[in-house]
């Protein structure tokens, strides 16, 4: 499944729960953004730069700013990844339907081209078949896995359901700050 595809199934379950909130399609990724006092509240989803593998899907995360600019990866910014704005139950959630998607996926075959490089390299590869067991931290910087539609479906389902409380905790930040954190940043 490309990332077109995935951004298309994503769209079209976000796009209706984001327009009832008040915002519009913004430029960059599969973004939306309204005005915020007198900036600019920006939400993206972002899959993974690795892409897609037959056997172990991909994944995607979401990323909460507040800028002066209606523009993914503004700067300066305050910014947030979703993790951060879930709670203890929250992301239990989450490691739940991990480990639904993760039993789903199906173990690549003894000849897939990643099984046969360095041992770390495979090692990390078939990490992304294990059962996630510790619960994930507030620390922890969480992309979503997917290997069909439907887990795709299961997260949007997911995003719609605490959306409303992570659009309460994004107006709360203060409008003055600016952090400068960058793009990737997870200790915002």
């Amino acid at each position: 499944m490309k990332s077109t595809e995935a951004y298309r199934v994503l769209r079209t379950h976000l796009a209706p729960i984001f327009q009832g909130a008040g915002f519009k399609r913004a430029k960059g990724l599969l973004s939306w953004m309204r005005p915020q006092g007198q900036r600019h509240l920006v939400v993206w989803c972002q899959v993974s730069q690795f892409g897609w593998d037959d056997f172990a899907g991909s994944q995607f995360t979401v990323e909460f700013q507040l800028s002066d600019e209606a523009v993914v990866g503004a700067f300066p910014s305050r910014r947030r990844r979703f993790p951060k704005m879930l709670d203890y139950n929250g992301r239990d959630e989450v490691r739940t339907i991990q480990n639904r998607v993760i039993s789903s996926l199906h173990r690549p075959p003894a000849n897939h081209p990643l099984l046969h490089t360095n041992e770390a390299i495979c090692a990390i590869y078939l990490k992304g078949f294990q059962r996630i067991d510790q619960p994930y931290t507030e620390g922890d910087d969480i992309w979503l896995r997917y290997g069909c539609e439907d887990h795709l479906i299961t997260w949007a389902r997911f995003i719609a359901n605490h959306l409303p409380d992570w659009l309460k905790q994004a107006e709360a930040w203060d409008g003055n700050e600016a952090d400068g954190s960058p793009r990737r940043d997870s200790s915002v």
